[in-house]
């Protein structure tokens, strides 16, 4: 990959990571609201579908927290691989990764074969 598509997939990057910021800091605000306002709930005076159901957006939004974050960091490594040269190269058979399959999925470290193989072995 030529340094103007490197520099184009960290800027693509960079963007993508500052997106991700921005929905995890909404979604904290979310977890923070949910846990204020169930903290200044007495819960037997709740009826117990009210409960569950605050229960659920509060395990939703710490859901949505954990993937984005994981998402984060995944774009994290991929700005490391640019600055060692080694972005869009996959990282089991040292094949080249294409560039839509990056544009997909900017963190990419495997190519589609490989992914693939992965994927299946996971299933069993």
């Amino acid at each position: 990959m030529n340094k103007k598509e490197l520099q184009r997939f960290r800027e693509l990057i960079e963007e993508e990571k500052q997106r991700v910021l921005e929905r995890l800091g909404m979604t904290k605000g979310e977890i923070q609201g949910l846990m204020a306002s169930q903290s200044g709930k007495q819960s037997y005076s709740n009826h117990m579908a009210d409960v569950g159901s605050d229960s659920m957006e509060t395990e939703q939004a710490f859901l949505h927290v954990s993937k984005g974050t994981d998402h984060l960091i995944a774009l994290e490594v991929a700005l490391k691989r640019i600055d060692k040269g080694i972005y869009g190269v996959c990282e089991e058979c040292g094949e080249k990764i294409p560039a839509r399959r990056l544009e997909a999925y900017l963190a990419a470290r495997l190519c589609i074969t490989c992914q693939s193989k992965l994927e299946k072995a996971k299933r069993g």
